[in-house]
C-alpha cells in the first residue's frame, strides 16, 4: 500500500498516529500532502482559518525553529511561531471539541532547545492531538524525535518524469 493510501485509511478509520513524519524531496509535495490530511482531519475547506490548525516554521536569519523566551509566559502571551507558543496552544481545548492539528514545517531546523521542549509533547500528546513534521533532511533530527514518530516516505513529484526529453529517451 502507498504511503498516502495508508494515511487516508488510518484517518478513515480513526486509527492514525498522534505524531507523523513525513519526509520527501520535494518541500511542496510534503507541504500539500500534510495540508491535504489536516483539511480532511479537520473537516475543512479553509484549514488556516480553522482555530484548531496550528504551523510552526523556521524563521529569522538563521532559519531556526525558535524555543521562544519563558519571560514572555509572565508577560501574558508567548511570540507567534515559536515552540513555546505551539505546545501552549497544544495544551488548549479543542475549539471545534474535535482535533487540533499542528504541522511544523522544515522540522530539521529545530534548534537543540527547541527540539529538547517538544520532546514532552511527544512522549505525552495532548488528547486528540495530530502532529505532522515535515522534512527533506531527516538525517538532520535527533533520534529520540525520530523514533516517537510514525514515519512515511512521500514521493516526490519527478520533473524528469514528466519531460519531453524523458518521453523521447523512452522510445
Amino acid at each position: 500500500m502507498r504511503p498516502l493510501e495508508v494515511l487516508h485509511k488510518s484517518i478513515e478509520n480513526n486509527k492514525l498516529g498522534h505524531a507523523i513524519l513525513l519526509e520527501s524531496k520535494n518541500s511542496k509535495t510534503l507541504s500539500e500532502t500534510a495540508e491535504s490530511l489536516a483539511s480532511k482531519i479537520l473537516k475543512t475547506e479553509s484549514l488556516y482559518s480553522h482555530p484548531d490548525f496550528f504551523t510552526l516554521r523556521p524563521s529569522g536569519k538563521s532559519r531556526f525553529i525558535r524555543i521562544g523566551k519563558k519571560e514572555d509566559r509572565n508577560k501574558g502571551s508567548l511570540p507567534e511561531n515559536t515552540m513555546r507558543r505551539l505546545i501552549d496552544d497544544l495544551q488548549k481545548t479543542s475549539n471545534q471539541g474535535g482535533h487540533k492539528v499542528a504541522i511544523i514545517y522544515e522540522a530539521e531546523r529545530m534548534n537543540k532547545e527547541s527540539a529538547n521542549a517538544f520532546l514532552k509533547t511527544l512522549e505525552e500528546p495532548p488528547s486528540d492531538t495530530i502532529l505532522f513534521l515535515l522534512t527533506h533532511r531527516p538525517y538532520d533530527l535527533i533520534d529520540t524525535i525520530k523514533s516517537r514518530c510514525l514515519t512515511y516516505r512521500i514521493p516526490a513529484d519527478s520533473v524528469l518524469e514528466t519531460s519531453e526529453l524523458w518521453e523521447a529517451w523512452k522510445h
